[in-house]
C-alpha cells in the first residue's frame, strides 16, 4: 500500500503535486493558529486578548490602504502579462509596495494622538503594525511567484517556520512579561521571527529582480488595482466591524470573548474555503461547457453539508468554547450559531460570485460589498449599544444572508443577459439556508441543560446513522451524481 501510494505521488504533475503541497500547508498554516487559541486565552486576560484581536482586525484594514493590494489579484494577471519579466516586476512591485506603506505611516505618525483615538492602540503597537505590513507584503509576493512557477518547497518551509516558531516565541515572552505587556508579547513574538524570516525574502526579491522603479509596471498595478480598494475594504469592514465596535462600545474584553467565537467559525471557514478553491475552477469549466443544471445540484450539496457541519458546531458550542477559552470566555456560546451560520451564508454568496467573476462583471461585486459593509456598521451602532456584544453576531449573520441574496438578484440578471437559465435553484437554496439557521437557534434551548443536550444529540447520531445506513444506495447515487 505504502509503495503504491508513492508511486502515485512520484507520477503526479507538478502542478497537481505543488498544489497539493499548498493545501496541506494551508490547512497546518490555519491548524496552528486554531490549535494554539487555548494556550493564549488561557495565558492572557480577556482585555489582553481582546486588544490581540483589535490588532488583527485592524492590520487586515489597514493594509489594504498601505499596500493597494498589490499582493493580489493585480499579481497574478501580472505574472502572466509580464511572464517574460516577472523578477524585474516582482521586485518593483515591492518597492512600490513599500513606499506606500512608509507614506500611510508617515501620515499616521504625523497625527498619531488622533489615530490612536481611531484604533484603541497605543503608538508602539501601531508601529509594530506598519512594520508587521511592511515585511509580510514581501512574503505575499514572493509565495504568489513561487506558485506560478510550482516551486512549493521553500513556500512550504518559510511558512511553517513562521507560524510554529511564532507562537513559541510569544508563549516565552507572555511567560516571561509582566500582565500589562502581555498584548505586547504575543504580538511581539511573531512579529520578531516574521522580521527575521521575511528580511532576507525581502532582499532576495530586490536582488534577483534588480528594478526598483519601472513606471510602466507601478502605472499597471495602480490602474488595475485602485478601483478595487472600496471592494477590498468593504469586505475587511463587514468582517472585521463587529470586533472593532465592540471594543469601542464595551470593551476590549467582550471584544475578547467575541473574538474566541470567531476563531471557532474560523474552523469551519478553512474547510468552505478548501471547497471553494475546488469548486470553482470546476464551475468556470461547467459553464463553458453549458453543464448548468450540474454546477446547481453540486452547489446544493455542498450548502447542505456546510449547513450540517453549521449545526453540529452549534451543538458542541459549549464543549467547544470551554477548549478554545475556558470558564471566562462562556458567554461567546451565544454567539456561536449566528456566527458560524455567517460562514454558510458566506459559502452561498461563492457559488452567486462565481458567476459574476466568470462574466467579468466585477462592479455588481463591488456595489453589493459596499452596500452590505454600510448596513453592517448601521447596524452594529444601532443594536450593540441595546444588546451588547451579542448582538453584533446577529447582525453579522443578517448582512451575509443579505450579501447573498444581493448576489443572487445580480446572477439572476448576468445569466438573463448572456440567455443561459439561472444556474442555481434559489428557492431549494434559500428553503436550505432558513431550515439550518432554525436547526443551529434550537441550540440555545439545549445550552440549558447539559444531559438533555446530550441526549438530543445521541438521538440525531443514532437516527442519521439508521438513516444513511437504510438508504445507503440512494445517498451515494445521490452524492455521485452531478
Amino acid at each position: 500500500m505504502t509503495s503504491s501510494l508513492g508511486n502515485r505521488y512520484r507520477d503526479m504533475a507538478k502542478p497537481a503535486r505543488a498544489s497539493m503541497w499548498f493545501v496541506i500547508c494551508s490547512f497546518i498554516q490555519k491548524g496552528v493558529t486554531f490549535f494554539t487559541t487555548p494556550f493564549f486565552t488561557r495565558m492572557l486576560s480577556t482585555d489582553a486578548y481582546g486588544t490581540v484581536v483589535i490588532y488583527n482586525s485592524w492590520y487586515e484594514i489597514i493594509t489594504i490602504l498601505a499596500t493597494f493590494q498589490l499582493a493580489t489579484g493585480v499579481f497574478n494577471k501580472a505574472m502572466i502579462k509580464f511572464e517574460d519579466d516577472r523578477d524585474g516586476y516582482t521586485s518593483s512591485t515591492l518597492v512600490l509596495a513599500s513606499v506606500l506603506t512608509g507614506s500611510v505611516f508617515g501620515i499616521y505618525i504625523w497625527f498619531a494622538d488622533l489615530w490612536n483615538g481611531l484604533f484603541d492602540l497605543p503608538t508602539c503597537m501601531m508601529i509594530m503594525l506598519f512594520l508587521d505590513i511592511f515585511f509580510s507584503t514581501a512574503m505575499s509576493l514572493w509565495s504568489i511567484r513561487n506558485r506560478f512557477e510550482y516551486r512549493y518547497k521553500s513556500v512550504i518551509l518559510l511558512t511553517l517556520t513562521v507560524n510554529i516558531l511564532g507562537p513559541l516565541l510569544s508563549i516565552l515572552l507572555i511567560i516571561l512579561s509582566q500582565e500589562q505587556n502581555q498584548a505586547y508579547a504575543k504580538i511581539g513574538g511573531v512579529l520578531a521571527v516574521k522580521i527575521l524570516v521575511y528580511l532576507g525574502v525581502y532582499l532576495k526579491i530586490l536582488q534577483r529582480g534588480k528594478t526598483y522603479v519601472n513606471t510602466r509596471y507601478w502605472k499597471y498595478a495602480l490602474i488595475y488595482n485602485i478601483p478595487l480598494i472600496p471592494h477590498y475594504l468593504s469586505q475587511q469592514v463587514l468582517s472585521q466591524s463587529d470586533r472593532i465596535m465592540i471594543n469601542k462600545l464595551c470593551g476590549s474584553s467582550d471584544a475578547g470573548i467575541y473574538g474566541v467565537a470567531y476563531q471557532l467559525s474560523m474552523a469551519l471557514f478553512i474547510f468552505t474555503l478548501s471547497i471553494h478553491n475546488s469548486f470553482t475552477p470546476w464551475t468556470f469549466e461547467s459553464i463553458r461547457d453549458r453543464n448548468y443544471r450540474a454546477i446547481g445540484r453540486l452547489a446544493l450539496k455542498i450548502e447542505i453539508g456546510v449547513g450540517l457541519a453549521c449545526f453540529a458546531f452549534s451543538l458542541f458550542a459549549p464543549e467547544l468554547i470551554y477548549i478554545l477559552g475556558g470558564k471566562e470566555y462562556s458567554a461567546a456560546v451565544w454567539i456561536v450559531p449566528p456566527v458560524t451560520m455567517s460562514i454558510l451564508f458566506q459559502t452561498i454568496y461563492t457559488f452567486f460570485g462565481n458567476i459574476e467573476f466568470y462574466f467579468e462583471k466585477t462592479k455588481f461585486v463591488m456595489v453589493a460589498s459596499l452596500l452590505v459593509a454600510v448596513l453592517n456598521v448601521g447596524l452594529n451602532a444601532v443594536f450593540i449599544p441595546l444588546f451588547g456584544f451579542v448582538a453584533a453576531g446577529y447582525t453579522t449573520l443578517f448582512c451575509y444572508a443579505v450579501y447573498s441574496f444581493v448576489h443572487y438578484w445580480f446572477m439572476v440578471h448576468i445569466c438573463r443577459q448572456n440567455h443561459i437559465p439561472s444556474i442555481y435553484d434559489g428557492t431549494s437554496m434559500w428553503i436550505c439556508g432558513i431550515v439550518c439557521i432554525i436547526l443551529s437557534f434550537l441550540s440555545y434551548i439545549l445550552y440549558l441543560n447539559t444531559a438533555v443536550r446530550y441526549v438530543v444529540i445521541l438521538t440525531i447520531s443514532i437516527a442519521v446513522w439508521s438513516f444513511c445506513h437504510k438508504h445507503k444506495a440512494k445517498l451515494l447515487a445521490f452524492i455521485k451524481s452531478k
